[in-house]
């Protein structure tokens, strides 16, 4: 299967996952009007806010019920094409891997139903107590297996 075709498949498979739009301010552009590349990492991060919320762990819950958080362990972006002022975008997030302490989510920015950047971000489950990686709790790991695609 050649890459473009993977690539296709991915983006079908996330149609199944969370949806998160965002409009593009001119607080988000460079001088030229293009979106500066590091937003995009906000605009994944808050998409991947509205995903644990639709996923039914919302933040504040994760961290009063299990005093547990999650940070980026690791990031991997691609920009594939530029986005613009007033473009409105669409971010696309699933889980695709469930371990023990981690998550890798697949996230996909479209304007349009084109992709404009594909991440996999991998998140860890750290204790709030000592900031320590530690075993993910079941339900919330139950909750990442649900939507998680393959």
């Amino acid at each position: 299967m050649c890459p473009s075709m993977e690539l296709k498949t991915m983006i079908k498979k996330l149609d199944f996952c969370t949806h998160y739009s965002v409009r593009v301010y001119y607080e988000d552009t460079d001088a030229g009007g293009v979106v500066y590349y590091a937003n995009y990492l906000k605009f994944v991060e808050r998409a991947r806010t509205e995903f644990l919320r639709e996923i039914g762990i919302p933040h504040e819950d994760i961290k009063k019920k299990w005093s547990v958080e999650f940070v980026v362990r690791s990031s991997l972006i691609d920009y594939i094409k530029p986005a613009f002022l007033d473009d409105l975008l669409e971010v696309r997030t699933c889980c695709v891997e469930v371990r023990g302490a981690s998550s890798t989510l697949k996230q996909v920015v479209l304007k349009e139903d084109t992709l404009i950047v594909d991440t996999t971000i991998k998140i860890a489950c750290i204790s709030m107590e000592n900031s320590r990686a530690v075993k993910m709790p079941s339900d919330i790991r139950v909750a990442f297996d649900r939507i998680k695609i393959t």
